[in-house]
């Protein structure tokens, strides 16, 4: 991830754009004489343009080390597996009490739940043995976790989710557990062994990076016209053009 900074040099107003080199086959540093995009309403003037690589800046939806990232919490980057596991596997085992699992740990929930109920092909199972793009660390999100995933993604039209419950990893009692309704965000509670329209969706974390962005390039800019695209039309660092 790259952040363009634009800065008014007559009120110091800053203003940040964010780029996603995985969009891309090459690096930013490959690839930007030909970048352009659209800068929406900047207030005509002379800025300074400040780009740094920023790998700690993501935006929901952004693929990110084998899925979606979702949100940022407590240092880590949570991701969305991007399609369904499953849409008619079981929590579990119905009238097993999974004692400790809790409403914003979905790793540690989906350990109870494999090693608290053998059968097969149920939910937190499906995410526990889950490899996809190169990672075998996923889990069941826990049910807070799992409405972030609403909040981030499904209300948003991203991540290819149905308009039907999900199953989180928290359980509410021996028979029944948490799930979120993604067509609209509501937590419910189902037995444990229902398929119908049961949907499993996997979600994997990872620390993220505390080390200072890298600046890439810094320059002036003069912006004549509100509505510009930024066109990098020249490999200096001196100056940058931005034709409407």
């Amino acid at each position: 991830m790259y952040r363009l900074r634009l800065t008014n040099l007559a009120t110091l107003d800053a203003t940040d754009y964010f780029i996603n080199a995985g969009d891309n086959l090459s690096s930013y540093e490959s690839r930007y004489d030909k970048f352009t995009f659209a800068l929406g309403a900047l207030e005509k003037g002379q800025y300074r343009y400040e780009v740094t690589e920023n790998p700690a800046s993501y935006a929901a939806g952004d693929f990110v080390q084998g899925g979606l990232f979702t949100y940022e919490y407590e240092g880590y980057a949570y991701i969305t597996a991007e399609f369904d596991q499953d849409d008619d596997a079981p929590w579990g085992c119905k009238g097993v009490n999974i004692v400790g699992t809790d409403p914003e740990d979905g790793i540690n929930n989906t350990a109870l739940i494999v090693a608290g109920c053998a059968t097969a092909g149920i939910a937190a199972r499906l995410a526990n043995d889950l490899e996809l793009n190169g990672f075998t660390d996923w889990f069941l999100p826990a049910d807070g976790q799992l409405l972030e995933m609403y909040n981030y993604l499904a209300s948003e039209g991203l991540g290819n989710f149905a308009n039907h419950t999900y199953w989180s990893s928290t359980q509410f009692s021996a028979n029944l557990a948490y799930m979120i309704n993604m067509s609209d965000g509501t937590t419910q509670t189902h037995n444990k062994d229902n398929t119908s329209n049961r949907y499993t969706r996997a979600m994997r974390r990872f620390v993220l990076p505390t080390t200072a962005p890298r600046v890439i390039e810094t320059g002036l800019a003069m912006i004549e016209t509100t509505e510009q695209t930024y066109s990098k039309t020249t490999n200096t660092i001196d100056y940058v053009s931005y034709n409407s």
